[in-house]
């Protein structure tokens, strides 16, 4: 019995073991009835393979939009990714060398140019991202570039302080434009062409391309932040940082208006006319008394008939519009008027600010400072959707159900992703970064802590916020829900004050704001983790003072200590199943201590860094771990044995949560990467099983091809069996069956294969031309490869594999070469010695010459005919006796000499 407990009786759900359900089959009379899910699997996983990755679509630059409003082009990193604006989805992407500096998409929407820091402008065609043409565009970093509206001029600006004008069909400069400063900002006239460009002077010149005149238009006081053109495009309106609007009458060149504003535009954009019939009726309304009354007064009468009224649309935080005619302020997203900042609200720190605006026919684009991209419908100006850019850090994920999770990155907001279309909302409540999370058991309520001392307890269903809980001096660093489903609420915070808060309060609590019902100084360190058992009894905390603690869950009481690990503690978790609960450390073992004795069972070692998070799966079987050097761990508790390692993030993995289902789970890290990972255990299992098959058929059709000496067949099958020494041999019976054809045989099979299995035969190739005894089959097949295929065709496999290939064989080839010369070179030796031995032998070894050979045996038989008496017949001796005697060289030319002298006396 401790603190009112008895550990005895604590009884943690244990999950039954399921059958699968056996499948049913229905007449076409019978009614179609609903299948139930199959049951989770108790099988032992071995296999996860990543299901889908959710990463950066916009990490800051540019953002241009189609102007079918198909698609629009993001930049991140060094690439330009084309995304679908409808679901979100990442269509295409081109991938830069250099970091991308801007780009425009030309107007039908086949054509894109892009500016990157080595001061090339590329053009790419968008359909199949291939490169058109390059060129060096300045002399410094490219900083806009716009497309005309016909498209077959762009004009790019650069903080060269100039602007070119650049005819893109027959690639040349036409205009080089000198500024004063940096040229921030371009727009080509829609109709005419001319060009606006705005420079870091504060002012805005027109350019006539036609005449080459030059406006100069001065009124701003501070940076200007956009340009646009009235639909008439006889205005020009900028907005600044100065908090004005400037309108300037292109006719006359002179300002015509200054409307204030009190906000700093991240950018300005025009409403096309097209939209105004379909407006909001509240903002109909506001438009047709503004058109009477500019109606009944002469000096704008005119104008209005003539041109209608200009509507521009802009942002600070609230995306707004605005009459240019009047300065009224029109319409708000939201409802959300405006109000001007007192001093207390410029202290403040905006949750998020609008960084620029842009639009087509259809959509309206707004990017936050978050590089979130508020999507809006251009003719009802109703909210669309929200794509996020850019999550940043993961820091904590959870599942809300099957079909959800909820992510909290580096960010004072909360994403929740549905991971059937990948798109997300978001929470907006903190003013501060959120620190963790964690969804109740039903799927229907949040609970998120933030570096601004705050927990928001959130009605998921509702997206709204239900309680604020406040009372710690510190960040909170982590925050629990009980694991069962109850009408009677609470949460456990903790937070750098090194407390733990227990909060007690219902779903449906009408009163925002609670107190703590108890309060408890927890560790002597930051406190990193909090987990409730699954019978909501008994608390857990982890720390950076090494300890794990265990609470009783109604009133914070201790229960025991346990000193678990020689670094900090990252995360601590019950079983589902068993008494007992899992430890990770900073030490880089993960440690399983038992609920009744609180001793260690089981310590599993194999990280090399950090284990930042771990969770039971496999219904408590199995752990999987996830580690600061960026690897995924799997567990078998009964052996200690680590099954697998899965890679897939590239830095630290902060966050990881199991799925109820037992048979996937999401990671995310620093990286900025949400993975889903899904039990492949059973397909690779299936797979291995055909491919064993196959094998057995393939080997014996491989058998049948041999012995017809089908050797095309035969050697198809070894490369597909990936069988290099059958191979090997497949190409020697070519080769050596008959020497005379053997190259032409090994041609003809091997100008039949296939990209990748000319690829195998050339790494088997590397493989052999490191063996003496194959050099010269890898050479005839090397040659015959070279020899079919021509080399844009080689250099393409395998992502430029051949390249590589051929570098890896010359080596090895240049060491077989000179094994060769050295070899020649004894065979001189050999030579010479055998002449030094045996001069006759000698002879009829180096005397190659047809001329010699003659006048040696013409002398041989003058000899052979001499008389008896004055030459002696030699007595016939035996090859024994023959190689016992052993002349000298002197002898052997005495001898010669002899032969020389009775020669002359015939």
């Amino acid at each position: 019995m401790m603190n009112g407990i008895d550990m005895s009786k604590v009884k943690f759900v244990v999950a039954e073991p399921v059958t699968d359900d056996e499948e049913e089959f229905y007449d076409d009379q019978q009614p179609v009835e609903k299948v139930e899910p199959k049951a989770p699997s108790r099988r032992l996983k071995t296999v996860f393979k990543p299901d889908f990755e959710i990463g950066s679509l916009f990490t800051g630059g540019t953002i241009r939009l189609s102007n079918d409003s198909r698609f629009f082009a993001s930049q991140a990193g060094l690439e330009v990714k084309f995304i679908n604006t409808e679901d979100g989805t990442v269509i295409s992407k081109i991938e830069s060398d250099s970091r991308i500096t801007t780009f425009s998409i030309s107007p039908d929407n086949e054509e894109i140019l892009i500016a990157c820091a080595n001061l090339q402008i590329k053009q790419y065609k968008i359909e199949d991202q291939s490169l058109v043409k390059i060129w060096k565009g300045h002399e410094g970093p490219v900083l806009d570039i716009d497309y005309h509206s016909l498209g077959n001029v762009a004009a790019s600006s650069s903080s060269d302080k100039t602007v070119k004008v650049w005819d893109i069909e027959k690639g040349y400069c036409t205009h080089n434009f000198q500024h004063p400063g940096v040229v921030n900002i371009i727009k080509f006239h829609p109709t005419e062409y001319k060009i606006a460009t705005v420079c870091d002077d504060l002012n805005i010149r027109i350019w006539d391309l036609v005449t080459k005149e030059c406006i100069v238009l001065t009124n701003h006081l501070s940076q200007i932040s956009g340009i646009s053109f009235s639909n008439s495009g006889k205005e020009l309106i900028s907005s600044g940082r100065d908090k004005v609007l400037n309108v300037w009458d292109l006719v006359s060149k002179t300002p015509k208006k200054t409307i204030p504003i009190y906000q700093e535009l991240g950018g300005i954009i025009t409403l096309p006319k097209e939209s105004y019939s379909t407006l909001p009726e509240n903002v109909l309304e506001k438009v047709e008394k503004i058109r009477k009354r500019l109606l009944s007064q002469p000096a704008t009468a005119e104008k209005v008939k003539r041109d209608d009224i200009t509507i521009v649309l802009g942002a600070e935080e609230v995306l707004r519009a605005w009459c240019v005619e009047t300065g009224e302020c029109i319409w708000n997203d939201g409802n959300i008027e405006f109000k001007k900042k007192t001093d207390e609200d410029l202290d403040r720190e905006l949750l998020f600010t609008i960084t620029s605006i842009i639009n087509s026919q259809d959509k309206i684009f707004t990017i936050t400072s978050e590089h979130n991209i508020l999507i809006y419908d251009c003719k009802t100006l109703e909210k669309q959707g929200e794509i996020i850019g850019y999550n940043d850090e993961v820091v904590d994920i959870k599942y809300v159900n099957e079909d959800s999770i909820v992510v909290a990155t580096n960010s004072n907001e909360i994403k929740t992703y549905d991971l059937n279309t990948k798109r997300a909302k978001v929470l907006r409540g903190h003013d501060d970064l959120v620190m963790a999370i964690d969804v109740s058991a039903d799927g229907k309520y949040l609970i998120s802590g933030s570096r601004d001392k705050s927990a928001i307890f959130w009605d998921l269903e509702k997206r709204e916020e239900i309680l604020t809980l406040k009372g710690h001096t510190g960040i909170i660093s982590c925050v629990a829900l009980p694991r069962k489903q109850s009408t009677a609420m609470f949460a456990v915070t903790a937070s750098d004050d090194r407390t733990i808060k227990l909060w007690k309060f219902s779903a449906n609590q009408n009163n925002k704001k609670i107190s703590a019902s108890a309060t408890k100084i927890a560790h002597d360190k930051d406190i990193n983790s909090i987990a409730i058992a699954p019978n909501d009894k008994i608390i857990a905390t982890a720390s950076q003072d090494t300890f794990v603690k265990l609470w009783n869950a109604d009133n914070l009481e201790p229960i025991t200590t346990i000193k678990a690990h020689r670094r900090g503690v990252w995360h601590v978790e019950f079983s589902p199943v068993d008494q007992c609960m899992l430890t990770c450390s900073a030490d880089g073992t993960i440690k399983i201590w038992s609920l009744t004795d609180y001793t260690c069972l089981k310590t599993l070692e194999g990280h090399k860094g950090s284990v930042l998070k771990a969770s039971f799966i496999s219904f408590g079987m199995q752990i999987v771990s996830v580690a600061a050097e960026g690897l995924i761990k799997l567990w078998n508790i009964k052996t200690n044995e680590c099954v697998n390692t899965f890679e897939g993030h590239e830095t630290k993995i902060w966050a990881l949560s199991v799925k109820k289902d037992q048979e996937n789970f999401i990671t995310g890290g620093s990286d900025s990467k949400i993975i889903a990972w899904k039990d492949h255990t059973e397909i690779e299992e299936e797979i291995q099983k055909k491919k064993e098959e196959n094998q057995v058929l393939y080997k014996q059709h491989l058998d049948t091809a041999l012995r017809k000496k089908d050797y095309y067949g035969a050697l198809k099958l070894a490369l597909v069996l990936d069988q290099p020494n059958q191979t090997l041999n497949i190409f020697k019976s070519m080769y050596y069956d008959d020497e005379t054809v053997g190259v032409s045989v090994v041609e003809s099979c091997v100008s039949r294969l296939y990209d990748n299995e000319i690829i195998k035969c050339l790494r088997y190739i590397r493989d052999w031309n490191t063996n003496s005894k194959f050099i010269t089959i890898s050479h005839v097949v090397l040659n015959a490869i070279i020899v079919n295929f021509k080399p844009d065709h080689l250099s393409r496999l395998s992502l430029n594999e051949f390249p590589k290939l051929l570098e890896s064989l010359i080596p090895y080839t240049d060491r077989h070469f000179q094994r060769i010369d050295r070899m020649l070179q004894k065979t001189y030796l050999i030579d010479f010695t055998i002449q030094s031995i045996n001069p006759s032998t000698s002879t009829l070894l180096l005397e190659s010459q047809e001329e010699r050979s003659k006048n040696y045996r013409k002398d041989l038989d003058i000899l052979l005919k001499e008389p008896k008496s004055e030459q002696p017949k030699p007595k016939q001796q035996s090859k024994d006796e023959l190689s016992k005697s052993k002349k000298t060289v002197s002898q052997i030319k005495k001898q010669e000499k002899k032969k020389k002298f009775f020669k002359s006396q015939n």
